[in-house]
């Protein structure tokens, strides 16, 4: 079955924007006590903060259930799974490091290797692949 690519686009979209709304808000840790109504509720920043990863979780949660019952479970955790939580993994170790840029140049360097290098030759041999058979 195909992915749907752009949902997955939009989805981590959404979570890269709002993070990056959250800290141009000025967030800070001494935040987390702060309240907004909610239909007519105290809510916390921090339980807003709780709920913004635990939302997630849940979701996955509930996609493994869902291709569960529409019989399409994974047997195993796919290459494009992997590639993508590792990626994310590193992406979160730059949260908050501003000026410092650590590792700015392997980053540039990983973002070239998937256009110009993996990529290119993972097509490349399933085109040669499937042209011989």
């Amino acid at each position: 079955m195909p992915t749907d690519w752009n949902l997955i686009r939009e989805m981590m979209a959404a979570v890269i924007d709002s993070c990056e709304q959250i800290e141009a808000a000025g967030y800070t840790e001494q935040d987390r006590d702060l309240t907004v109504d909610v239909s007519g509720q105290k809510v916390s920043i921090h339980e807003l903060m709780v709920s913004a990863w635990t939302l997630p979780e849940n979701l996955r949660y509930r996609i493994i259930r869902d291709r569960h019952d529409k019989g399409v479970d994974l047997p195993y955790m796919p290459e494009a799974t992997r590639i993508i939580v590792r990626m994310a993994e590193a992406c979160s170790e730059l949260i908050g490091a501003g000026e410092a840029k650590p590792a700015e140049a392997e980053a540039r360097s990983a973002i070239q290797w998937y256009r110009a290098h993996a990529v290119p030759r993972v097509r490349q041999a399933i085109a040669i692949a499937r042209s011989t058979t």
